[in-house]
Formats: C-alpha cells, sequence, structure tokens
C-alpha cells in the first residue's frame, strides 16, 4: 500500500510540473512578425472595414514577396546577401506604405508610422542570427 501512495504522489509530482510545459505547447503560436507592438499598434489605428481588408491583403503580399526575395536572394549566394535583402525589403515595405497612405485618416498617419516601424523590425532578416529564415511564415 505505501508503495502505491508513493508512485500516486510521484506522478501527480510529474504531472504538476509538467503541466505549464502541455498548456504552452496548446497555446496559439503567433508568427515572429505578430510582435505586441505591431498588435498594439493595429488595434490603436482603429481601421475601418475596407481599411483593414486592404492591410491583410497588402500586408500578405508584402510578407510573401519578401519570403521569395529572400528565398530566392539566399540561394544564389554570394557576397553582400543582408546589404541585398534589405534592398528588396525596403522595396516591398515602400509599395505596401504606397498602397495604405490614401486611405489613412490624418489621425492615423502617425500611428501607421508606428505600426509600420515596428513591422519592419520584427520582419528583419539577420542572417548571422540563431533565427530561421524561415521564421516570417505565418504558419
Amino acid at each position: 500500500m505505501v508503495h502505491l501512495h508513493q508512485i500516486f504522489l510521484a506522478g501527480l509530482l510529474g504531472l504538476m510540473l509538467s503541466a505549464p510545459t502541455l498548456a504552452a505547447q496548446s497555446a496559439p503560436v503567433q508568427p515572429a512578425w505578430m510582435t505586441e507592438a505591431v498588435i498594439r499598434d493595429l488595434v490603436a489605428l482603429e481601421l475601418t472595414a475596407s481599411q483593414r481588408a486592404l492591410l491583410q491583403e497588402g500586408l500578405g503580399n508584402t510578407l510573401r514577396a519578401i519570403q521569395a526575395d529572400v528565398h530566392k536572394i539566399t540561394k544564389r549566394g554570394g557576397f553582400g546577401l543582408e546589404k541585398k535583402i534589405k534592398r528588396a525589403n525596403k522595396f516591398h515595405w515602400r509599395a505596401f506604405e504606397e498602397m495604405m497612405r490614401p486611405t489613412l485618416s490624418k489621425g492615423q498617419e502617425p500611428i501607421f508610422e508606428r505600426y509600420l516601424q515596428n513591422q519592419i523590425q520584427a520582419v528583419t532578416i539577420n542572417l548571422s542570427g540563431d533565427e530561421p529564415l524561415h521564421s516570417i511564415r505565418s504558419n
């Protein structure tokens, strides 16, 4: 009977210690490009339905284009990869900004500026870092 009691307590202790790990595994994983600052600024923008649809489409296209460029540039190899990636990213972010700007009100513009800076920072590719290149994927 004593052994059964000890086994039960050991099992209960093991379950209690693994519960936070199990909870963390079942929690939804946010994409790398969706940081707290980005979420805060998106909420603060108070976008209309049409603005939200435009932002979702534009951001999706931008992230896919950046991912494709990173893949293409790194596959080619050579020197100055980070510089090439940075230049390609600037092109896509500028296009996204030019698409969104006309739809924003005067009050939304400074918040969008902050959002865009936070979003760009969240997606920045660092070839010498520990983060894998595919980290900008949404799934």
